[in-house]
């Protein structure tokens, strides 16, 4: 049943982070520890602290001039007529999740006392139940070596390489959420009958061979407009999405509830029996393109600023800048190790002793699920498409002093249906000191226009990190959300690799 998705397909996703520490200290002794972890996974749609663990635009950078590879994913063009000439990304990572649904209170500093080991043992997770419908993000963003090449200053090309994984869950009942948070065993539910609106979950994991071209489109004494486009190639590792319909049911006791009317359909291209092994490392399941395409505007931008001598610190590089751009707009076709399963029935089915239910596989949950609802499996090999997390996005940069910037940026979804990663809107503002050897920048982001949140960010040299969720890490807010990225890149005016070496970050 769809209870069930809720509590154990998130565990099968994500089976890795059963064994991390945020869930083991919350229980005192093994029976209660594997009781407690087995319910408290169910509730990863809404909590997504999972290996999948920037905002989810790590825009404590992006919005700098020297974000680079770190910035394309936001806008693209910044790499057209940037402060350098080559840049070289040996790695950087993005990784961030929240959720509407649970919590860990500030007194419990879940996250420092989990890099430790401190964590105390006692229930550290609680939900907000207040009966709005809840949702959840979580992503992950890897970029392996990557290149850009600014040489000609009118034109700009490059490469990137990338892992990513993105989860999102949205309208999800809070009576179905509390329902299995509570075990099962919520009191107030007893002969209660639930309608729920349609509601939905994707998740998509993916590697991402991309290439970004960009050029000057216009240039005079006051106006200056640049634009570029990101292709890539798409290889489906997983993909995954549940797109629940209709769900009526009826809670009778703490150990008996009925399903009236269910109308769902759970697709998924993984290894659905758990099965391991070399193929499971690296799989292709699945392939896609997607492109990210971006045009930025410049009033009254300085040529000097963008030397690569002291000079490019004596002025502003412009009066204003804007940007827009959409973003992740594509797909992937998985063919591989995939299934669509339809569950749908009018006829009332007993749903009984529901905490003893064991999944083994995602296999096994699909059967079960099948049987519990159908009478009998009606599953099939077929292909399905997922699309990627799609937004529109609009940035604006206002020069304060020549090394001071303040910045307002708007990252909306756009939601194509069940079988599309949503993103999370974002509503940033922020301010940053930039020098061409490094910045720090803070941002207040309102995240889907209601969760606040204040970020850091840091360059230096070649090394970039920072977070978006900078109380959460301190222990002085409550934990619903995890961020961090970081960076390790280089930036030169002229070809490292000969007599003419000029880093872009230079002492002196």
């Amino acid at each position: 049943m769809l209870t069930g998705i809720v509590k154990s397909l998130p565990c099968y996703l994500w089976r890795n982070f059963c064994k991390y520490k945020y869930y083991r200290v919350n229980f005192s002794d093994a029976d209660k520890e594997n009781e407690g972890m087995r319910y408290k996974t169910g509730l990863l749609f809404f909590l997504l602290m999972v290996k999948a663990a920037s905002a989810q635009e790590m825009l404590g950078i992006s919005n700098s001039n020297y974000s680079g590879n770190m910035g394309i994913f936001l806008n693209p063009s910044t790499i057209v007529d940037a402060p350098y000439k080559y840049e070289f990304n040996l790695i950087a990572g993005d990784f961030f999740a929240q959720n509407t649904y649970m919590y860990s209170p500030t007194d419990r500093k879940i996250i420092s006392r989990s890099l430790f080991g401190t964590v105390p043992n006692e229930i550290n997770w609680f939900d907000n139940y207040n009966g709005a419908t809840q949702k959840g993000f979580a992503h992950t963003l890897i970029i392996g070596p990557s290149y850009i090449n600014d040489s000609k200053g009118t034109e700009a090309w490059g490469f990137h390489t990338a892992y990513r994984n993105e989860v999102s869950a949205l309208d999800v009942p809070a009576s179905l959420a509390k329902y299995v948070y509570q075990k099962y065993n919520y009191a107030p539910f007893n002969n209660q009958t639930f309608n729920s609106n349609p509601f939905s979950a994707a998740w998509l994991s993916f590697v991402e061979l991309g290439g970004t071209y960009g050029k000057v489109y216009m240039e005079t004494e006051k106006d200056f407009v640049k634009w570029a486009a990101t292709v890539n190639v798409l290889v489906g590792l997983d993909g995954l999405y549940l797109d629940a319909r209709k769900l009526n049911y009826t809670v009778v006791d703490t150990t008996l509830a009925v399903a009236h009317t269910v109308d769902a359909t759970l697709a998924e291209a993984l290894d659905a029996k758990n099965s391991g092994g070399l193929g499971s490392i690296f799989p292709i399941r699945g392939m896609g393109l997607s492109t990210t395409l971006g045009v930025t505007y410049m009033h009254k931008r300085h040529p000097g600023s963008y030397e690569c001598g002291d000079i490019a610190d004596a002025l502003p590089k412009y009066q204003y800048r804007a940007g827009l751009s959409l973003i992740d707009f594509g797909m992937i076709r998985f063919f591989n190790q995939d299934q669509v399963s339809t569950l749908q029935t009018n006829t009332d089915r007993s749903l009984s002793r529901l905490d003893t239910v064991r999944f083994s596989s995602l296999g096994n949950f699909t059967a079960n699920a099948n049987n519990l609802i159908n009478g009998s499996v009606v599953t099939q090999k077929k292909a399905f498409t997922m699309f990627l997390p799609t937004a529109i996005s609009g940035q604006f940069d206002y020069s304060l002093t020549k090394n001071i910037y303040a910045n307002a940026t708007l990252v909306n979804r756009l939601y194509f249906g069940a079988n599309e990663v949503a993103r999370g809107n974002q509503l940033d503002l922020s301010a940053r000191y930039e020098k061409r050897k490094w910045e720090a920048s803070i941002d207040y982001t309102l995240f889907e226009y209601s969760q606040s949140a204040l970020g850091v960010g840091l360059r230096y040299s070649f090394f970039v990190l920072g977070t978006d969720r900078l109380l959460e890490w301190m222990g002085v807010s409550n934990v619903e959300s995890f961020d961090i990225f970081f960076g390790f890149k280089f930036n030169f005016c002229d070809w490292p690799f000969t007599k003419k070496n000029c880093p872009a970050y230079a002492p002196g």
